[in-house]
């Protein structure tokens, strides 16, 4: 089918009126309607009443009446969801609903439901949006529910609504994945064009938003399954091009379906329901180019886009773009970046902020190449492991906010639509600092140069379990702090180790953190401070287990640590680096406590500092012993450490041979150059802490990125003698 151009006619523009404001009952009478066009009124009313003798013979068989008021029917704000019971907001509520026949007079209701549609007799309605209605119906012959949706100005839709309606049956029906809302059937009956589809009873995600904000692991999880859906149907060739949360389905076992295909476009074809220049989908969650009009350029990565605007939703309860009329929403979606997620709800983890900003970026090449890469970023969140998008930098960030000057975004080129009060005022201030230029411009060095030496007034630092060296050193240094700057409150965070450090650090949920070398991510945006002590692997064996070598643990269960913590993740990279003679072992989880109960595992592997409280529960225990861990190649995050062993006999310490990694104090490259010469000041001047890794061998260390001031602090302070008992 050919697609046919727009038309501009007065008379078709007016008929078409006519025609909504019917189905949508807001015309009390037709002379009022005709009213509104004298100059059209009797080509428009010859027409109607052709489209009345057309529908009459049609359905009805009875001449119409004349003209007294319509059913009102509501209207969802979730478009055309189907997974609704019958008293879902959807639903008219009125008992003699009629089926969408958009040419019917006052006095004729039409046929009512219950209606029976050939194989399928529908019984009520549970959906009505911008052109389709959906029933609720049974389907005869195999005695099941489904929900049928109809063009709701029934047998007068035109060419383009046909087009339209066939294709989102045609689209969703070569799509089978368990995320997607399956189409059984579709075709024409008593003048009706309709399809059939799985009914999904349950909710949508708009009114789950409705209800409040999401957990961020919720939402992370209903998104990134909806991007595993629309992943499938990208690969079927379906672009689906109207992605927002009233078209997420959500079933009564939590599970996500995606529907409503009716904007869909297929890849490996010119076919559209619209032409280009024309803005297609819902405004709030529509891509850059797609608000432009340009259909033409709408690909994978605009539905990326919309997941990301629906994740969005999902965390802070509104679009990324709201503005007070349509026109203005498409002009800003093209125009403007989105507030930060963090700016609306503070408590989201950084790594979903970042991975929703890369989805809104407004060159589709920015964001994520496919929705099956989101969803792999989203599997990374849920399961805490690194993501690979970085956040903007504060560079760039102030950059965007300095183009919403309206001088500066006139300079740029960027379309400024909306300007603060916040901007405006800059603005004022910056037109006088031209007059001022000399006087500002040494003000702006001084504020430069004295920015980064501010000193916060509180400062967090991440520790770790309530008997680990980690947590004993935070407290340490937390003490100094708080001795050495009365006007600074020093307070810390007890975790469970690296792992959860690395992720409080990154999302900004502390200034400080320890975290094992090996458990370090990544991230342009950390820096170190300084390596602060070696915690080295300790094999244990009882005494009385007969195993002698490392490599006799092959089979055997070994106790590990708990999972998730930085200590079985150091264990479990150094396990990797064994050779292959050394075979599998049953890996136990559980804490370190279980050594000291009688019946106990006959070995365990731990990460443990030197001076930790574990450590002098064992030698207490007597049940212990060391062995040697000398592996041929050694991995870059481990080094190799001579280990004085106090456990096997504590009156006749001996040294094995064992590897070891890095306790290394990390912060932000953004954290102030006062605090982190303050921490180190702290850290070098504690007295006597057993096993630090001095000052002059830290300056040494070449593979560090250190924070600008901790890199200035050891060129100065290197040779200074360390504080020792």
């Amino acid at each position: 089918m050919s697609e046919s151009p727009p038309t501009n006619d007065p008379l078709d523009e007016a008929f078409a009126d006519y025609l909504r404001m019917s189905d949508a009952g807001e015309i009390a009478s037709r002379e009022d309607f005709l009213k509104l066009f004298p100059d059209l009124a009797d080509d428009l009313k010859e027409l109607i009443e052709a489209a009345d003798l057309l529908g009459n013979v049609t359905l009805s068989g009875q001449p119409a009446g004349s003209s007294s008021g319509f059913k009102v029917a509501a209207l969802s704000p979730s478009a055309e969801t189907i997974a609704t019971s019958a008293a879902a907001d959807g639903s008219s509520g009125d008992p003699d609903v009629t089926l969408p026949m958009a040419n019917r007079a006052a006095s004729d209701h039409g046929p009512r439901l219950p209606y029976d549609l050939g194989d399928y007799m529908l019984l009520e309605e549970i959906g009505r949006g911008g052109m389709g209605v959906v029933y609720l119906a049974k389907q005869h012959d195999l005695d099941r529910q489904v929900a049928i949706k109809m063009i709701r100005s029934g047998i007068l839709a035109d060419e383009d609504e046909v087009r339209r309606f066939y294709t989102e049956a045609q689209a969703a029906a070569r799509l089978r994945h368990r995320g997607i809302v399956g189409v059984h059937q579709f075709g024409r009956r008593a003048g009706h064009h309709f399809f059939s589809m799985e009914f999904i009873p349950g909710t949508d995600l708009q009114k789950k938003i409705n209800s409040g904000t999401l957990d961020p692991k919720e939402a992370a999880r209903y998104v990134r399954d909806v991007a595993r859906a629309i992943h499938h149907a990208h690969h079927k060739g379906v672009l689906h091009r109207d992605l927002k949360p009233a078209n997420v389905l959500i079933d009564e076992h939590d599970q996500v379906h995606v529907t409503d295909f009716g904007l869909a476009k297929h890849m490996d074809s010119d076919s559209s329901v619209t032409g280009s220049g024309a803005a297609i989908g819902t405004p709030h969650y529509m891509a850059p180019e797609q608000a432009g009009g340009h259909s033409d350029r709408v690909c994978t990565e605009s539905d990326v886009y919309a997941l990301g605007a629906i994740l969005f939703a999902c965390l802070t309860g509104r679009p990324p773009i709201v503005a007070d009329t349509v026109v203005q929403t498409l002009l800003q979606v093209v125009h403007q970046p989105a507030p930060t997620i963090r700016s609306l709800r503070s408590g989201v983890p950084l790594d979903l902020e970042t991975i929703v900003a890369k989805c809104l970026e407004k060159n589709p090449g920015k964001r994520y190449s496919s929705a099956a890469k989101l969803a792999d970023e989203l599997d990374a969140f849920l399961e805490d492991r690194h993501i690979e998008a970085r956040p903007r930098s504060q560079v760039l960030k102030a950059w965007h906010w300095f183009e919403g000057v309206p001088v500066v975004g006139a300079l740029t080129g960027r379309r400024v639509l909306h300007t603060s009060s916040t901007h405006r005022r800059f603005q004022a201030a910056m037109l006088l600092g031209l007059l001022l230029t000399p006087l500002l411009a040494v003000s702006i060095h001084v504020g430069i140069q004295h920015w980064p030496d501010a000193m916060p007034k509180s400062v967090k630092i991440a520790g770790g379990g309530e008997n680990g060296r980690y947590n004993t050193v935070a407290n340490l240094l937390s003490d100094q702090i708080n001795r050495t700057q009365p006007d600074v409150k020093s307070e810390i965070k007890k975790t469970q180790g690296s792992e959860e450090n690395s992720r409080l650090l990154s999302n900004d949920d502390v200034d400080l953190a320890l975290i094992q070398a090996v458990s370090i991510p990544p991230k342009e945006e950390l820096a170190h401070v300084a390596p602060l002590f070696y915690e080295p692997i300790y094999a244990l064996v009882r005494k009385d287990s007969g195993i002698e070598t490392i490599e006799q643990l092959s089979g055997l269960p070994v106790l590990l640590g708990e999972p998730g913590t930085g200590s079985r993740a150091c264990v479990e990279l150094m396990i990797k680096t064994l050779p292959k003679s050394f075979g599998k072992i049953q890996k136990l989880p559980g804490n370190w406590t279980l050594l000291l109960e009688e019946n106990t595992p006959q070995a365990a592997i731990l990460c443990l500092g030197q001076e930790s409280e574990i450590l002098d529960k064992l030698r207490n225990d007597g049940r212990w012993r060391v062995l040697e861990i000398n592996p041929d190649k050694v991995v870059h995050a481990f080094d190799r450490f001579p280990l004085k062993d106090d456990i096997s006999d504590s009156s006749n310490p001996v040294t094995v041979q064992t590897l070891a990694t890095t306790a290394i104090l990390m912060a932000k490259q953004e954290t102030s150059d006062a605090l982190i010469t303050a921490i180190l000041d702290a850290w070098y001047g504690i007295e006597s802490p057993k096993h630090r890794i001095s000052m002059k061998e830290a300056s040494q260390w070449t593979e560090l990125r250190l924070h600008p001031a901790a890199e200035q602090y050891f060129r100065e302070h290197s040779d200074r003698p360390d504080k020792r008992d």
